[in-house]
């Protein structure tokens, strides 16, 4: 109807639509002036240009003014959605591709997002975990393990006692035992393990078997103490004799149910031992222990200890050396040894991981490698048909590698687990399933302020 308006009293097109624009009201005003415009563009024909060239001209136009304004709400939205979950606390789910492209311009993003294909399953801590109790309330604690503890056959299923102990170790090297069920003082300790006045204790392991029991503890000035340790349980006739009391209100059913049980426990010295003199690197370092592990082999025990220099040295129970090799040369050495199936250890560095025999004091085959970042834990799933290994990597990067394929021994990269931390993971097998803990690895360096977010 315009344009039939417009030949009808013979006026340009442009200045009709504009005529007829400045007659209407403020939103229509600008749609016909828009519209005048389209219409000025199929008229005008004088350039020689063709008209449904500079249409389409213009509708590219158009369409692209309207994709970047959709793409800077799309931004807008975002950084509204980052600020209301940095002030509440809560992680910010978003697609992988968005979070892996803002993770190259600033590695913090991942530690305030979370990717939408891995949002966790459930978040109600209240319903999955509970507290128990809290022990060592007194001590500093620095290094902690678990020792398993035989139950006796002669008592019954809840009169057996503790089935492990918390081993202990504080700040200034006291050593103390507690019972995992029992809230409140410890059944041995705190006490001093004779590494000396002013030495430092950096590592405690223990052995994993029910029958004899041996803590190994490594200090500063690479001096390897082990102490025997002798558990019996007792019930408390004393205390059992008397009434019985009312459960209170927070004790759980595991306490009410277990009698009342006196622990007997003493700690003996073993035996005392160090690297071998005369190993030197290749600069004339002497070598430091980075790891130890008390292995059983029928009725002999074995201590196995791992250096900087990459080596891993056996020695007996009575502290002589059965003998040495060197089975990595990557920096810093031998950073982990994990007891693996059979007659088999796993030794692992900072990029490769291999398996050491006692008897043969050699690595049975070539170190499996293939990563980048730096190794920090290592865990075995020695349930699995084919024997794995899950590393976790300096870069919050968790890989697993098969070992066996058949009777065939491999090193073939099997799964990856998404990304979810920028921290590095301690690793932990509980009934098939991984857990982790993001934990700092440089503690030397200055706090962050307001700390690392940590789940």
């Amino acid at each position: 109807s315009i344009e039939r308006r417009c030949r009808a009293r013979g006026a340009p097109s442009g200045l009709a639509m504009s005529a007829l624009a400045r007659r209407r009201s403020a939103p229509r005003r600008r749609n016909l002036a828009v519209a005048a415009s389209l219409f000025a563009l199929c008229c005008d024909v004088g350039r020689g240009e063709p008209r449904l060239m500079r249409l389409e001209s213009l509708m590219g136009r158009l369409a692209e003014v309207g994709a970047e304004m959709e793409t800077r709400q799309h931004r807008l939205a975002a950084l509204s959605d980052f600020r209301s979950g940095l002030l509440s606390g809560e992680r910010l789910p978003i697609s992988s591709a968005q979070r892996h492209n803002l993770e190259r311009a600033s590695p913090l993003v991942s530690e305030v997002t979370v990717d939408v294909r891995h949002r966790p399953l459930s978040a109600n801590t209240s319903r999955h975990f509970q507290h128990l109790r809290t022990l060592a309330i007194e001590m500093h604690v620095r290094l902690h393990t678990f020792m398993p503890l035989k139950r006796s056959s002669s008592m019954g299923s809840r009169s057996a006692g503790p089935t492990a102990l918390l081993l202990v170790l504080g700040s200034d090297s006291a050593f103390a035992i507690f019972d995992p069920g029992v809230e409140g003082s410890p059944v041995l300790g705190p006490l001093d393990l004779g590494h000396g006045a002013g030495r430092e204790v950096t590592l405690m392991a223990t052995t994993s078997s029910q029958e004899s029991h041996y803590v190994v503890t490594v200090d500063d000035a690479n001096v390897v103490r082990v102490h025997s340790l002798r558990v019996l349980a007792r019930r408390d006739s004393a205390r059992g004799a008397s009434a019985p009391q009312a459960p209170s209100a927070s004790a759980t059913e595991d306490e009410t149910s277990r009698p009342l049980m006196r622990l007997n426990v003493t700690l003996n010295f073993t035996s005392e031992f160090r690297l071998p003199a005369g190993i030197v690197g290749p600069s004339g370092e002497a070598p430091a222990i980075t790891s130890v592990l008390p292995i059983e082999r029928g009725d002999k025990t074995f201590f196995l200890v791992g250096d900087t220099l990459g080596g891993i040295g056996v020695f007996h129970r009575n502290g002589t050396l059965k003998g040495r090799t060197r089975v990595c040369e990557d920096p810093g050495g031998v950073r982990g040894l994990v007891k693996g199936q059979s007659h088999a250890t796993l030794f692992f560095s900072s990029h490769s991981f291999g398996f050491f025999s006692i008897s043969q004091v050699d690595s049975q085959s070539s170190p499996c490698v293939g990563w980048n970042a730096p190794v920090v834990d290592v865990v075995m799933d020695p349930a699995a048909q084919n024997p794995r290994v899950i590393l976790a990597l300096a870069d919050g990067d968790v890989i697993v590698f098969s070992t066996m394929h058949g009777k065939s021994k491999v090193c073939d990269l099997t799964l990856k687990f998404p990304h979810v931390s920028a921290l590095p993971f301690k690793l932990q097998l509980f009934r098939g399933h991984v857990m982790g803990v993001p934990m700092v690895i440089d503690k030397s360096a200055p706090a962050r302020q307001g700390g690392y977010l940590r789940e």
